[in-house]
């Protein structure tokens, strides 16, 4: 007995694929006040993030770039995702990346845990 092709799975990753090389497109032509050099460490995030969309590598960018640039860079990718789907350029809008945003706006560090992390640095 063989089992049945999954095309719907190649053709997931393949819109997948498809939608994080836009995605990052977008955010390397999109222009920031930050400058260049942020705009590349943004574009970088979101890449990472967008290859491993989990709390844990999320946890491990904000220990590599600091919380403040990760979720800086989650909030640019979903509100150029969230543009791009609202004026139709893209069919789709991932949800998830809304979540990681609000998960990272209940995670906000307190203002106890900023002096405790300034004082170490």
């Amino acid at each position: 007995m063989e089992l049945p092709q999954n095309s719907s799975l190649d053709e997931r990753l393949q819109q997948s694929r498809v939608f994080k090389r836009l995605a990052l497109r977008k955010l390397r032509l999109r222009k920031l006040q930050e400058g260049e050099e942020q705009r590349n460490v943004y574009a970088t995030i979101a890449s990472e993030f967008m290859c491993l969309p989990s709390l844990d590598n999320v946890d491990r960018l904000s220990t590599v770039y600091g919380y403040s640039r990760v979720r800086r860079a989650i909030s640019l990718l979903d509100n150029l995702v969230f543009e791009e789907f609202f004026y139709g350029k893209l069919y789709l809008y991932p949800l998830w990346i809304k979540q990681f945003t609000r998960l990272l706006d209940a995670a906000r560090p307190r203002a106890m845990v900023k002096e405790l992390m300034s004082s170490q640095e």
